[in-house]
Parts: C-alpha cells; sequence; structure tokens
C-alpha cells in the first residue's frame, strides 16, 4: 500500500524554462533602468543566448553588450535570483495534489539556493498542500539529490516506509538514484521540452514508470498498489 508520495519541484510540477525566462525579464528590466537600454532589445538577445549558448552565456553577454562592462555578474545573479517568479503550475496540477493529500502524505525535494527555492514554492503554492518540504542545501550543498540524506529526512518528516513511498521526479540521476539509494520507487516524468528531455529519456529504464504528466499519476498508482497485492 502506498502511503506516501515525494515530488521533485523543477521540471516536473512546472517548466523550469518558465522561471528561467522569469529571471530573464527580471534582469533586463533591471538593464534597461540602470544602464539606458531598451527593454525588448536586451530581453531578446538574452532570450537567444539562452537558446542558442546555454545559461552561462547570458549574463556575461548582457553585461558586456548592453551595460559595457558596468554592471557585474553578481549584481546581475542577485536580480535575477531575488525576482517574484512569474510561474505556474501546469493546468490540472493543484486540484490533483490536493487530491493525493486526502489519500497519502505530501513531500516535495529541490536543490538549489533555498531562498529561491522557497520562493518558487509560495509562489505555486504548494505550502499549502505539500506535508513537508526538504531544501537540500539546507543540509549542504554537497548533500543535493541523489545523497540519501534528503530523502531520508523526509521520511523522517513524513512518518513514511521507504518501501511504501514513490518519489516523482524527471531527472534518473539524482532524483532516480536517490530514491532508489533509500528504497522509495520511483515515477520519472518527462515533460515535453523539459531541460535534458532528451537525455533523461535515454535513461528511463531506473523508472518504474514513465509519464509525461501529472495527470497520468493516479493510475500508475493504481498499477503499483496492484502489484504489491499481487
Amino acid at each position: 500500500m502506498i502511503e506516501a508520495l515525494v515530488f521533485d519541484l523543477d521540471d516536473t510540477l512546472y517548466p523550469e524554462s518558465d522561471f528561467v525566462a522569469s529571471g530573464y525579464r527580471a534582469v533586463a528590466l533591471h538593464v534597461s533602468e540602470c544602464y539606458g537600454r531598451p527593454y525588448d532589445e536586451v530581453i531578446s538577445a538574452m532570450m537567444t543566448a539562452f537558446s542558442t549558448s546555454g545559461r552561462s552565456a547570458v549574463l556575461p553577454m548582457a553585461i558586456e553588450r548592453f551595460t559595457k562592462s558596468a554592471a557585474t555578474l553578481g549584481e546581475l545573479v542577485a536580480i535575477y535570483r531575488g525576482h517574484t517568479p512569474g510561474i505556474r503550475l501546469l493546468p490540472g496540477y493543484m486540484d490533483l495534489l490536493r487530491d493525493f493529500r486526502s489519500q497519502y502524505r505530501l513531500g516535495l525535494i529541490t536543490d538549489g539556493a533555498p531562498e529561491v527555492q522557497r520562493r518558487k514554492v509560495r509562489v505555486l503554492g504548494l505550502e499549502d498542500v505539500m506535508h513537508s518540504v526538504v531544501c537540500t542545501w539546507d543540509l549542504g550543498q554537497e548533500h543535493e539529490k541523489p545523497h540519501p540524506l534528503g530523502f531520508q529526512l523526509m521520511l523522517q518528516e513524513l512518518r513514511a516506509d521507504a518501501a511504501k513511498t514513490v518519489f516523482v521526479g524527471d531527472n534518473p540521476e539524482k532524483d532516480g538514484k536517490g530514491a532508489r539509494n533509500v528504497g522509495m520507487g520511483f515515477v520519472q516524468v518527462l515533460l515535453p521540452g523539459g531541460n535534458g528531455h532528451d537525455e533523461r529519456t535515454r535513461h528511463a529504464e531506473t523508472a518504474d514508470f514513465s509519464i509525461r504528466s501529472l495527470m497520468e499519476l493516479p493510475l500508475i498508482l493504481k498499477r503499483m498498489a496492484g502489484d504489491e497485492q499481487q
């Protein structure tokens, strides 16, 4: 019998690309207001750099091209991390999570700067549905997934048996291995267009099941519960 569900956050409950775009809009607005460059030009260049060269190229490009190196990387990173994100759960997910809460203990484990991740949790309304939220970097960055400490702490907080707990996440190298290492089941979510989608598809064999939407999860849980009873 499954008694607890634990979720990853980014690219599981919402598309992480939405947070990235939201952060870049905040940075572009800052650059526009502080350095006198047209907002539309700045955000267009930033999104182009992101799509062609990846995240690491975006802020250095903005500094050099639009501030003539007057801005610092730390300045723009602070704007990016500190902004209130314009993100939403995928359609139908909140109602589904509320339904899950009536049946299971719910938790969320997420890597990344805790102040950033908690802000996402608040904006998404997840504080109201999760019984526990663990930000692994609170334990030390070296304890990010797949390190077992965050998973073990979650099991303690939910008072759940690992064998009766399912972890739901997108990344088999972090979510899947971490769940397996403590004895949890693992359902992999493959959001279309998600970050690293193709690579994660190739390693999907670590999952009990793979789904493309959380809306498929109730049926998967019924199948998993049926397997337990056989």
